[in-house]
């Protein structure tokens, strides 16, 4: 029986009661209590299942957040490559020097995120994305960075 069917059997009795929902051999208690705003709210202590998918999706969150400022980031790389011959340079060694510079910079930053894009974590996340949508495609809503404004500041939780 989902989690959802307990939650609403368990509606029907008192916030302190524990109600006892059984299938086949499989006993599963739903403890429902009064939350903050009045609302009832379910605790399910047996079911640790719930806490851990829900770490994975903060996990893959983060993961996809950090893919997101990566690449946006390389948006620029161009620009910054050839930023150094766009200025007068005192001396040709003092261009090759800058312009190095900027290439070594850009190669780094292009490694990093094909490090992190074929990460075993990265690929997991993005082919459990192609099989959820795969599954149930109707009601994706496309995400809006105005939605999020602090997207791209690592290690906050804009979600």
């Amino acid at each position: 029986m989902s989690f959802w069917t307990e939650l609403t059997l368990a509606r029907g009795g008192p916030s302190s009661q524990r109600d006892r929902v059984s299938q086949g051999n499989m006993q599963r208690s739903a403890e429902v209590s009064t939350g903050e705003n009045g609302l009832l709210a379910a605790q399910d202590p047996t079911d640790g299942k719930d806490t851990g998918e829900e770490e994975q999706l903060e996990q893959a969150l983060e993961t996809l957040k950090e893919m997101h400022i990566q690449l946006r980031g390389l948006r620029t790389t161009i620009p910054r490559l050839v930023a150094p011959l766009a200025k007068k340079q005192p001396s040709p060694e003092a261009l090759f020097r800058e312009f190095s510079e900027s290439v070594n910079t850009a190669n780094q930053e292009l490694q990093e995120f094909r490090r992190l894009m074929t990460d075993e974590g990265s690929v997991k996340v993005m082919e459990q994305a192609s099989k959820s949508r795969t599954e149930n495609p109707n009601g994706i809503r496309p995400w809006k960075v105005t939605e999020h404004p602090d997207w791209l500041t690592r290690g906050l939780r804009s979600i």
